[in-house]
């Protein structure tokens, strides 16, 4: 499994995962005239997953950040419970920190979505809040969970598995 930069013919997968009544309540939906205009800026990079073809997309946002500080915008996986979830997200933080230089990544997630919170703190994100009634939905607000990884508690993650240090070589 491996990431690469988004192509434009890509943007049909993203939308399509965007469709499933299954993430609905997980997460937004742009259009593919968004997406595409998104494609253009400096400061959004758009990854897809691979595993013998896509499996998921990831979309980082604050590359520019005087900050240093990174958001993981959206992360799909198509076929959630089967691993692709993790080892996809631990790229991606090595991306974050290693190429990117980031001080803070960090993610939003909601409150009902407990299977991505369970993941997301297994790797060592940090609750560090909750925005309540941030984002409406039809007539419904929700909440929103931010959670996040400094560049301090990455470090010691790459000790834990050397396999992670590595990881940044397979982020094409």
């Amino acid at each position: 499994m491996h990431l690469r930069s988004v192509h434009i013919q890509d943007i049909d997968f993203i939308v399509a995962q965007e469709a499933r009544s299954d993430f609905q309540s997980f997460i937004g939906r742009w259009s593919r005239a968004e997406h595409t205009a998104n494609l253009q800026d400096a400061d959004q990079r758009y990854l897809i997953v691979e595993e013998d073809g896509a499996i998921g997309y990831a979309i980082l946002k604050g590359l520019q950040s005087a900050n240093r500080s990174i958001e993981l915008a959206r992360f799909v996986i198509s076929q959630p419970g089967q691993g692709y979830g993790r080892q996809a997200l631990r790229q991606l933080i090595t991306l974050a920190f290693e190429q990117h230089h980031a001080h803070r990544f960090w993610l939003d997630v909601f409150p009902h979505n407990a299977r991505a919170r369970h993941l997301y703190e297994s790797i060592g994100f940090q609750v560090e809040g909750t925005l309540r009634d941030v984002e409406k939905r039809g007539e419904a607000y929700y909440s929103l969970i931010i959670m996040s990884m400094l560049e301090a508690e990455y470090r010691p993650l790459l000790h834990e598995d050397s396999a992670d240090s590595r990881l940044a070589d397979h982020c094409r």
